[in-house]
């Protein structure tokens, strides 16, 4: 029997992580291997191995990602079975999040129910112009509690009900009035943005990014004051280090700074 390809790819190059989910054929639903194999990819990224920036995308030319494969979802009705595929989503979204680097989605096509969480849970998204966004739950008797996290980080309480209670589908240019995603960009524009941006990324302080990132994460959770003075011992402790030293002396020398990593 033939070998199946990989649920997921990836590839590293010029400091940019490109992943993607490999299920074209299904829309690039997700099942628990593929959950498994991205969780395994975002928790290997490392900033000192160079890498600046990752890149999240479907493959084929059909959808970014249409959500869980519901024909695992029914093969598999016990409890156990069904606490470890939804885990297994949070822990994936939890790893996106943790990610040292920017993550950024490069969205074509159908992104529904755990695909639009994913594209949400991106630090930056990029979405075609012909892209298709929406939480399809509760019209089959389930709900999308999971990604709602990421999504009400995007979204306000009443966008999200809407999404959430009615299960509509939004265009790319809708998604972006919500501030669900970051940009819509002409479907044949979508690799060459992507790279585009990308190359903005890694132009920046690898230090500093890391830095941000986590702060961006962090800010929405702590006691406000508190983590307030914290980030700005943070801010000090950061404009201390390598990046920061070359970064200013650069400044003052009117030339591009000339990063570690």
């Amino acid at each position: 029997m033939a070998q199946q390809p990989p649920t997921v790819l990836s590839e590293l190059s010029a400091h940019v992580a490109t992943i993607t989910i490999n299920r074209p054929e299904s829309r690039n639903c997700l099942t628990l291997e593929t959950i498994r194999s991205l969780i395994v990819e975002f928790t290997s990224i490392k900033v000192n191995q160079g890498v600046r920036c990752v890149v999240l995308r479907g493959a084929g030319s059909e959808a970014f990602c249409a959500g869980a494969d519901l024909r695992e979802l029914l093969d598999n009705p016990t409890p156990d079975a069904r606490r470890s595929l939804f885990g297994s989503v949070a822990s994936l979204i939890e790893a996106i999040h943790r990610c040292p680097v920017p993550v950024i989605a490069a969205v074509h096509g159908f992104a529904l129910a755990g695909g639009c969480g994913l594209a949400a849970a991106c630090d930056i998204t990029l979405a075609s112009e012909e892209a298709v966004f929406g939480l399809p739950e509760v019209g089959i008797g389930l709900a999308p509690m999971v990604v709602m996290a990421p999504i009400s980080r995007a979204l306000g309480q009443k966008a999200l009900s809407s999404l959430v209670l009615t299960g509509e589908r939004l265009s790319a240019a809708q998604a972006l009035k919500a501030g669900l995603i970051t940009r819509v960009v002409p479907k044949s524009s979508l690799e060459s943005e992507t790279t585009k941006l990308c190359a903005e990324l890694c132009r920046q302080s690898p230090e500093a990014l890391k830095a941000s990132k986590s702060a961006i994460i962090e800010v929405a959770e702590r006691d406000y004051f508190p983590f307030l003075h914290e980030l700005a011992d943070r801010s000090a402790l950061l404009s201390l280090g390598p990046d920061a030293s070359e970064g200013l002396q650069a400044f003052t020398e009117k030339r591009a700074p000339s990063w570690r990593v």
